[in-house]
C-alpha cells in the first residue's frame, strides 16, 4: 500500500510538474525565445518546483536538505540532457513540432526522474552506508 501510495504522490506531483515544465516552455515559445533556450529556463522553473515538493511530498527526504538538493539537481542535470538531445533530434532530424516534441521526450525524462530520485537522491544516507561496510 505504500508503494501504492508513493507512486500516486509521484504521479500527482510528477503530473504537476510537466504542466508546469510544458506551461513555460509554451510561454517562451510564444515569447519567441529559441526551444532550446525555452527548455532550459522551463526546466529551471520545473525542477525548484520538483525538489520541494518530491522531498516533503513523495519521498519524504530526510536527509541533509543541501546535500540532497544538489543531488537533485545533478540528476535532473543529467535528464536535462536526455530532454535537450530528444527534443534537438526530434525537431531537428525528424522535423516534429516544438512542443510535441517536448510532450514526448517528458515521458522518458519522467521514468528517468522518478528512479534516480528513488535509488539515488532521497536514498543517499543508505548509499553512504554501504559504501562505508564496503569500504571498512
Amino acid at each position: 500500500m505504500k508503494k501504492l501510495l508513493n507512486i500516486a504522490a509521484y504521479l500527482f506531483f510528477g503530473g504537476l510538474t510537466t504542466i508546469i515544465n510544458i506551461v513555460t516552455y509554451k510561454i517562451m515559445l510564444d515569447l519567441g525565445i529559441d526551444y532550446r533556450l525555452s527548455a532550459f529556463l522551463a526546466f529551471i522553473v520545473a525542477v525548484l518546483f520538483a525538489f520541494i515538493t518530491n522531498r516533503k511530498y513523495v519521498f519524504k527526504g530526510t536527509g541533509h536538505v543541501w546535500q540532497e538538493c544538489l543531488a537533485f539537481f545533478g540528476m535532473r542535470g543529467l535528464t536535462f540532457g536526455v530532454n535537450l538531445l530528444g527534443l534537438i533530434v526530434l525537431v531537428q532530424y525528424f522535423g516534429l513540432d516544438e512542443l510535441w516534441s517536448q510532450i514526448i521526450v517528458n515521458v522518458v525524462v519522467i521514468v528517468l526522474n522518478f528512479v534516480l530520485s528513488k535509488f539515488v537522491v532521497f536514498n543517499l544516507e543508505n548509499i553512504k552506508e554501504t559504501i562505508q561496510k564496503a569500504v571498512s
